[in-house]
């Protein structure tokens, strides 16, 4: 870690460029938060007051890191300002750990935050455990100072999302985070340098990746790609594709598991025949080009490393998503775009997607000492003003009716909001028994883009959606007997 820590050090005083993951930031201490007139921020304690905290609750939260400070630092201040927050303060928790740990601090019960924030994963056994507040009272509150409910305001599949079964009653437990945009991100620089247009097509985008080549004498690879990461962020662009062809509908179908015939590849009425077509494609472009269209050496690149290549202009586009801005944008942000994922020739319609992968969420503990405060300021942040900010410091949406338009960004966040505010959000979730006890996944086997990349000479993407089908049929019976 600290020779990780040390190159990209070196990497930010040699091009100027770069900026890792946000550092902790100090109330006060940058410019971005303003002054906190009226209230009393302890750095030490890491606790946000107004006057004083006696007579006053605590709302601890806890969050993971990667959308930094500002956002949950702001929002907290706004509430406490607000008549609402006069009996409140707040402490803080940056967890970088939180995601792979929150299920033991649940477990223990022991010195719980009031909301926590990690970043996706399978909630459903914490519901069934009985270690989440049910929340149907927070998305019927008005939001306050609003004429709509929460659940009012809560758009696309964000509004059953957060719905689980327990002690055979179907109640809210988890609470709309963010969502992420995701794509293909291309450097605006180099393609008005040498003239490239942006894609709409995939012969559009094939023809694109052998122009880079022939323009810079292969100086610059049209791709980059984390290759150390499970599918090198290819899901990204892929899992749109698999939309186009099957729509989501069908997507959302096989997400039920009712039967193994939904892996099959081959015929046009399951929805893997999209999975197979996109797969198809990736093969096409991708693997079958990797040595001239991939940056050398991807395939060993971690996402910073690939994303430290792409800063440095080694490449022209990288599968990624909104968060890169975070992640790896400092002096750049404006040379950055997010294009919308080329269109497939077997796309069913016109319909723009965006794969927002598994979602973000929020949640309250069943044991938590504050949970009316904690539900008052979740309620508070789904003030337009508050689902502004809140992307205005993020540069992710939240998935509630709200003008992003108006929010204050770089050109780099607006040209992916530009393309959410069109698309047809769609991300993974099921409430199958199967997903829930991890028995089955989107790809049910080894990963496909990994595997197609790795053994190029051996296996297809035919091969492979036909595999993955014949070990899930094989193997039915004894997964379905052991959710039943």
């Amino acid at each position: 870690m600290k020779k990780l820590i040390a190159l990209l050090m070196a990497l930010l005083l040699a091009v100027g460029m770069f900026a890792a993951c946000d550092p902790r930031t100090e109330p006060g201490g940058d410019d971005t938060l303003g002054p906190l007139d009226g209230v009393e921020y302890d750095a030490r304690a890491n606790e946000m007051y107004v006057d004083t905290k006696e007579g006053k609750s605590r709302i601890k939260i806890s969050y993971t890191p990667g959308f930094g400070d500002t956002w949950v630092v702001q929002s907290a201040r706004a509430f406490l300002l607000d008549e609402l927050g006069a009996d409140y303060y707040f402490e803080f928790d940056n967890d970088p750990e939180l995601t792979t740990g929150v299920s033991s601090k649940l477990e223990s019960g022991m010195n719980l935050s009031d909301i926590y924030f990690p970043l996706a994963s399978n909630w459903y056994s914490y519901a069934a455990l009985g270690y989440l507040e049910n929340l149907d009272g927070l998305y019927n509150m008005t939001v306050p100072g609003e004429d709509k409910t929460v659940l009012e305001k809560i758009t696309g599949t964000w509004r059953e999302y957060g719905k689980a079964v327990r002690n055979n009653e179907t109640n809210y437990y988890v609470f709309p985070g963010n969502e992420n945009i995701s794509g293909i991100v291309y450097n605006k620089s180099l393609f008005d340098q040498y003239g490239w247009e942006v894609p709409e097509t995939v012969a559009e985008l094939k023809a694109l990746c052998q122009q880079i080549v022939d323009d810079t004498n292969g100086s610059v690879a049209p791709f980059v790609y984390p290759g150390t990461v499970t599918g090198g962020y290819w899901d990204f662009v892929g899992t749109n594709w698999w939309l186009q062809v099957s729509g989501a509908e069908k997507l959302n179908e096989f997400m039920k598991f009712e039967s193994a015939d939904v892996f099959n590849p081959t015929s046009q009425s399951s929805p893997s025949y999209g999975k197979l077509k996109m797969l198809e494609t990736f093969e096409d472009i991708i693997v079958k080009n990797r040595q001239s269209y991939t940056l050398r050496g991807s395939a060993s690149k971690s996402h910073t490393e690939a994303q430290v290549s792409f800063v440095q202009r080694q490449a022209a586009m990288i599968p990624n998503g909104s968060w890169l801005e975070k992640e790896s944008l400092s002096g750049m942000k404006d040379e950055v775009r997010m294009m919308a994922v080329p269109r497939m020739a077997e796309a069913k319609d016109d319909t723009v997607y965006n794969y927002s992968g598994q979602p973000d969420y929020l949640f309250i503990p069943a044991e938590a000492k504050n949970k009316e405060g904690a539900k008052l300021f979740l309620a508070f942040m789904c003030k337009d003003e508050m689902l502004k900010m809140y992307t205005e410091y993020t540069g992710a949406p939240r998935p509630f009716s709200y003008d992003v338009s108006e929010c204050e960004v770089s050109d780099f966040i607006a040209s992916c909001l530009d393309i959410w505010s069109e698309a047809t959000t769609w991300f993974e979730y099921s409430t199958s028994p199967l997903w829930t006890a991890n028995k089955i996944k989107k790809f049910n086997s080894t990963n496909p883009y990994t595997t197609l990349l790795a053994n190029a000479d051996t296996i297809s993407a035919i091969g492979w959606c036909s595999a993955e089908y014949s070990a899930v049929k094989g193997s039915w019976d004894s997964l379905v007997s052991a959710v039943s």
